[in-house]
């Protein structure tokens, strides 16, 4: 009896660690219908309109001439999908008034407490220089951003921020040492003035050229793009987001604010370095140049696709002590 209650108390406490591990989902979106309405979504200005624009239900698994991207479904659909949310910058026309463009897509009324971790399935697309997207096109150089800890009242992006924005570019552009970036509180740090990466604090810690970036591999445009846009064949740099699908995940645990790629870990920044305009998060495309380009240089390349967004609350570890040494105690006093 001894040998069978001893048994059934292993296979207990493992049952029971996977409940006490679990994360509690807060807001997921898999953006399969029209959800614009639980979003405020920011446009820098053009001289007679938005700049750029934020598709919600976005089929981007159509063809090219049917104005998609013929991208496969995310990493974290499963319903075989292809609807997501499509946010581009400075393709209807030039930025003006303003140091760059951007479009962001703000959540409204989450109110979070930590430790929580933002979860997305991101896509970056972006049209090839010449017939190669080896570098990019006219345009084609801007990052996706994803931030969190803002009031969601204001754009969220480069030139002015009220949270932690993270950004990374698809392409070989962004400038030297800039191709994962953070600003932190309307401020821009870099590797060498803030140990926040984990590649390190050198002149290359946050370039794609840097070897830490290597899980990256080297992508190709999906076939039916380069079939139809010469500008769309070769292949991307080794260390770039461009043209392959990439979870990212945000977690403050209270003491920090982790940023992973696929699991790897980007940046890690003190909470004791920031301060929150608020609780919402955001996610959007910036510019890197002081405009963009408003001539017809096909645009339906340049953009960035998000996929299944969760906010999920982390249970702390503390809790999950308690709740582990609770139900294995329960367990041993039905022991005895």
């Amino acid at each position: 009896m001894r040998n069978l209650n001893g048994v059934l108390l292993a296979a207990a406490t493992i049952a029971v660690l996977p409940m006490m591990a679990s994360a509690q989902a807060v807001y997921s979106d898999d953006f399969n219908a029209n959800s614009s309405a639980n979003y405020n979504v920011f446009v820098t200005p053009g001289a007679t309109g938005p700049s750029g624009d934020a598709t919600f239900v976005y089929d981007y698994g159509a063809l090219p001439a049917s104005g998609g991207l013929a991208i496969p479904p995310a990493p974290h659909t499963s319903d075989g999908s292809t609807l997501g949310l499509r946010v581009r910058t400075d393709n209807l026309q030039n930025s003006s008034g303003t140091i760059v463009g951007a479009t962001e897509v703000v959540t409204k009324g989450l109110s979070l407490t930590t430790p929580y971790r933002v979860s997305v399935d991101v896509w970056s697309d972006y049209i090839g220089s010449g017939t190669s997207i080896a570098s990019s096109g006219a345009n084609g150089s801007t990052g996706v951003a994803v931030g969190i800890g803002t009031s969601g009242t204001s754009l969220q992006y480069i030139a002015g921020n009220d949270g932690l924005l993270h950004e990374g570019f698809g392409d070989n552009g962004g400038g030297a040492n800039q191709a994962y970036r953070l600003y932190v509180d309307n401020t821009h740090p870099n590797p060498t003035t803030a140990n926040y990466w984990a590649a390190g604090t050198s002149g290359t810690s946050a370039s794609y050229t840097d070897p830490y970036y290597s899980f990256l591999t080297s992508r190709t445009a999906p076939a039916a793009q380069s079939a139809y846009a010469a500008t769309q064949g070769g292949a991307t740099p080794v260390g770039v987001l461009g043209f392959a699908w990439h979870t990212w995940t945000i977690t403050d645990d209270g003491v920090n604010v982790i940023w992973a790629i696929d699991g790897t870990t980007i940046t890690t920044v003190p909470v004791s370095a920031l301060t929150f305009g608020g609780s919402q998060v955001s996610l959007g495309n910036d510019d890197t140049g002081l405009t963009g380009s408003s001539l017809a240089n096909n645009q339906l390349f340049n953009a960035e696709i998000f996929d299944n967004l969760t906010v999920e609350l982390i249970p702390e570890p503390t809790t999950l002590s308690l709740l582990g040494l609770g139900a294995i105690g329960l367990l041993v006093r039905r022991r005895k």
